[in-house]
């Protein structure tokens, strides 16, 4: 499964300054940098960016009315209070929603943004990109006004599209093949199956759960001997941060991109910080 020099690796398709480094495991700010600001929050993003993350990992939901909100969960409860599914709600009701005092009092004014004034911020922060996790199934038609949001900001070539469900990546394929595609895997059922579905959706990553790269030896060095890259999630102490370096991953999704980044900067590269 190794690429060859007659075949470009499917991690090409990424944008140039994305693809996979030698020595080098990028800073990923999961859902922003949620271990200091509200989770999927501008706040959360400005956090991220002032810790030096490389990208940032965020969820879509589509909302009653069709848009693309920036949320985990299925239901709005967790952070807004909300006792509804995300599905049920508009973007209007959304937006409207204190996102922010679940976390802290001094966060109160947080909402959940739709997925256009993410990417308004992404405009105005050109050095961070975007991992873009699609949640559930997305056809091509739901997935095309959230494209093209982030493609009339200049935001193409900065960011990856990926789901768990391999008909959105699919999806993506579809309505957006200028945009970079990963897929996320939660368990390990088959690599035979797992790499067949990479080919199918045109992957230029996959992301797994956790430590699966350590839980299955050799799995992170055959996905990238395959030419994909490997972002693993989520990983927040060092000694995760070690096995999946020492697994050769590309980048760490992780709540704590500061801390991260210190870590990589002395343990790995053998650099002062």
């Amino acid at each position: 499964m190794r690429a060859t020099s007659d075949r470009a690796a499917p991690s090409s398709r990424l944008p140039e300054h994305l693809q996979p480094e030698p020595g080098r495991i990028r800073t990923i700010a999961h859902r922003g940098d949620s271990a200091s600001a509200p989770e999927n929050t501008i706040d959360a993003f400005d956090a991220a960016a002032r810790a030096g993350s490389d990208l940032i990992e965020i969820d879509v939901q589509l909302t009653a009315d069709g848009d693309a909100a920036v949320i985990h969960d299925e239901s709005a409860m967790r952070t807004t209070g909300i006792d509804a599914p995300v599905a049920e709600l508009t973007a209007a009701q959304l937006s409207a929603a204190d996102a922010g005092s679940w976390f802290g009092p001094e966060f109160a004014h947080a909402r959940v943004p739709m997925l256009a004034t993410v990417a308004d911020w992404g405009a105005a922060h050109p050095d961070i990109g975007w991992l873009i996790e699609f949640k559930g199934l997305w056809t091509p038609a739901q997935m095309a006004g959230p494209v093209a949001a982030l493609r009339g900001r200049g935001l193409t070539g900065r960011t990856i599209l990926q789901s768990f469900d391999p008909d959105t990546v699919a999806a993506a394929r579809d309505v957006a093949p200028d945009f970079a595609r990963a897929l996320l895997v939660w368990e390990l059922d088959s690599e035979d199956k797992l790499f067949s579905r990479l080919r199918e959706i045109e992957a230029a990553g996959c992301n797994p759960s956790g430590m699966l790269p350590n839980r299955t030896p050799g799995l992170a060095a055959r996905l990238r001997d395959a030419g994909y890259s490997v972002f693993p999630w989520t990983l927040d102490e060092p000694d995760e941060w070690g096995a999946a370096g020492g697994a050769g991953v590309d980048g760490v999704i992780t709540n704590r991109p500061g801390p991260f980044l210190d870590w990589h900067t002395i343990r790995w590269t053998g650099r002062t910080a």
